[in-house]
């Protein structure tokens, strides 16, 4: 009889070490010569900024998403704040947001001079939980933030039926959904704005930074790029205090060659999102998030959820896999927010947890189905070990 011991080495001497959380060099040489060619020709045009490369991507990714208008921004964050300040968000009003996302859904608020609300996160999806943001809205809340985190979507009806009922905007956090559905409909067109990411690690990203703020409202989107480019409807004439926030064009560039494999790469995602599946079900205390009923999903990230996540992490490393947290605090918890929001112990249970269980596995369109057998080999290894 092979022993749990002798089998859990079998694992380890036959994994195929070094599988990177994300392998940006596989994305890059799918594209090297396209990019070259329209690199060059920025270069000789001298079209650094607002140039055709821009001009392209807005169209193309408000026609991907079967929307009217996109504009360009620097990179998510401004496209957060930017949206918040077209939606006429002031100093002292409020905006619930989920207290588990990254830290710029919370810090775009707060930099405007607004309270970030944190409500809780459903225990299956751990998106927004739509019971626990209705019972924080108050006289001075103002709008809502939903994340669709690691690319599943929110529930949309629910989350819409409460602003409708309590007269509250919807912005869209997308930056981790890059062509999930919702009910058939893209999401990024639900919201009155929805702000996009084109960081590196995204499903549609760049190689430096980038953002967008998409919407069925192209005068709201119009007013976006007016507070992006200085407040400047004509050379030299500024009507608003603006900013700089303009999307160059050698990142548009990385995006325009990008975006027509966006739609199979998804789908390869789902794809090795599937394979995971079949190889972590049942294993150890190991929890899969499923994809909420009516979405469709972009994986982008595969999270798998654990009490031993930190055992399960080094491990892991051990056999050259690479893994990520995201994230491993609640936002409520930022030490940058002490002072702005009150902390409550005990007040985001599911948020709570989540942030001590969450475990990201390598995801990514150019991953092997190899490298999941052998990243779920690993994870099998160590439960097999304990």
């Amino acid at each position: 009889m092979v022993s749990l011991v002798s089998l859990s080495s079998f694992y380890t001497l036959h994994l195929i070490m070094n599988i990177p959380i994300l392998d940006l060099k596989r994305a890059r040489l799918r594209i090297a010569s396209a990019l070259e060619a329209r690199w060059a020709r920025i270069l000789e045009e001298n079209s650094y900024i607002l140039g055709p490369e821009v001009r392209e991507l807005e169209k193309g990714f408000a026609d991907f998403l079967e929307l009217p208008a996109c504009v360009g921004l620097a990179n998510g964050t401004d496209a957060l704040i930017l949206a918040l300040r077209a939606l006429g968000m002031k100093p002292g009003d409020e905006v619930i947001v989920p207290a588990f996302s990254f830290f710029a859904t919370a810090e775009a608020v707060a930099w405007l001079g607004g309270t970030p609300v944190f409500a809780d996160v459903d225990p299956e999806t751990l998106n927004l939980d739509p019971a626990d943001a209705a019972a924080r809205v108050t006289a001075r809340t103002v709008g809502l933030i939903g994340v669709h985190l690691y690319g599943r979507p929110f529930d949309v009806d629910a989350i819409l039926a409460l602003c409708d009922k309590k007269g509250l905007w919807l912005l869209e956090d997308a930056a981790q959904a890059h062509g999930a559905r919702w009910k058939g409909r893209r999401v990024g067109g639900f919201g009155r704005l929805a702000a996009w990411s084109f960081y590196p690690t995204k499903n549609l990203g760049c190689f430096g930074d980038g953002g967008a703020v998409t919407s069925q409202d192209a005068d709201l989107v119009r007013q976006v790029f007016l507070l992006a480019n200085h407040g400047q409807t004509s050379r030299y004439h500024h009507t608003l205090v603006g900013v700089n926030s303009r999307l160059d064009s050698l990142q548009a560039a990385v995006l325009n060659c990008r975006l027509p494999f966006l739609e199979q790469d998804n789908a390869r995602r789902r794809e090795l999102a599937c394979r995971y599946t079949g190889g972590l079900q049942g294993v150890g205390d190991i929890r899969l998030i499923p994809d909420p009923e009516g979405a469709t999903c972009v994986y982008h990230q595969m999270t798998i959820r654990t009490a031993r996540r930190d055992a399960l992490m080094e491990h892991l490393k051990t056999l050259g896999i690479a893994s990520s947290v995201h994230y491993p605090s609640t936002l409520d918890r930022q030490p940058a927010l002490e002072g702005l929001v009150t902390v409550r112990e005990g007040d985001f249970p599911v948020a709570t947890a989540a942030a001590q269980e969450v475990l990201c596995l390598p995801m990514y369109p150019e991953l092997t189905d190899e490298e999941v057998e052998q990243v779920c080999a690993g994870v099998r290894s160590f439960y097999l070990s304990a």
